[in-house]
C-alpha cells in the first residue's frame, strides 16, 4: 500500500491533468448529482459546505449555493481557526460575500455563528478516497476533528472528481465517509 504522502501527490496531479475545462465540467455534474442524492434524502434539510480552495483545484462547491437555496435548504460553512486547527460553523445565505483568506479559501464575511446541532449533512472535500469511503485528505485532521463535534448520525459525503481507486492507508484517528458523490452519480458506504 502506498504511503499517504505519496498518495497525495499523486491525486493532486491527477486533479491538475484533468484541465480547467474539464474539472468545470466535472463540478457542474457533481453539483446536480448532490442535488439528486438530496432528493433521495427528503427529511435533510440543514447542509454543511465547504468552499474550494481554487489553487488546489477543488471541486466548485460555489455552483451548489443557488440550487441549495432556491430548493429552501439551511446552509453552513466553516472558518477555519488554525491556531485551535478547528473548523467553526457559520450560517450562509443568498446575501452572503464571500472573500477569499490566506489559503484561498473563500470565506464569508461578517459571518453569523451557527450551531453544529443543526448540520444534518456534511459535503466533504478529499483528494482521493477507497470503495470502503476512507477519505484521503491533505493531512492536518480539520475534517476528521470536525465530525466528533457533530451529532451522531450526520451524512458525511464526500466529493470526488474521480470514482474510488484501490485500498487507502487509515489512522485510529481517521473517520470514514458514509457516501461519496462523483460526476456520475453517488456511492453509499457500509450500509
Amino acid at each position: 500500500m502506498e504511503a499517504k504522502e505519496v498518495l497525495r501527490r499523486r491525486f493532486k496531479s491527477d486533479r491538475i491533468a484533468l484541465g480547467k475545462e474539464e474539472r468545470a465540467l466535472r463540478s457542474e455534474k457533481i453539483a446536480r448529482e448532490c442535488m439528486n442524492f438530496l432528493v433521495q434524502r427528503k427529511k435533510i434539510r440543514h447542509i454543511h459546505l465547504f468552499f474550494p480552495i481554487k489553487r488546489l483545484f477543488e471541486i466548485n462547491t460555489v455552483l451548489l449555493l443557488p440550487l441549495l437555496f432556491e430548493r429552501g435548504y439551511k446552509v453552513y460553512g466553516s472558518i477555519t481557526d488554525k491556531q485551535s486547527q478547528r473548523l467553526h460553523t457559520v450560517k450562509i445565505d443568498e446575501s452572503t460575500v464571500f472573500q477569499d483568506d490566506q489559503m484561498g479559501i473563500p470565506v464569508p464575511q461578517n459571518p453569523e455563528s451557527a450551531l453544529n446541532e443543526d448540520i444534518e449533512l456534511v459535503f466533504v472535500p478529499l483528494l482521493g478516497l477507497d470503495a470502503k469511503g476512507n477519505r484521503l485528505g491533505y493531512g492536518m485532521g480539520y475534517y476528521d476533528r470536525f465530525f466528533r463535534m457533530l451529532k451522531p448520525g450526520v451524512l458525511k459525503v464526500g466529493l470526488s472528481y474521480f470514482l474510488p481507486s484501490g485500498e487507502l492507508p487509515t489512522a485510529g484517528h481517521d473517520v470514514p465517509l458514509d457516501a461519496c458523490v462523483f460526476p456520475e452519480g453517488s456511492m453509499v458506504f457500509n450500509q
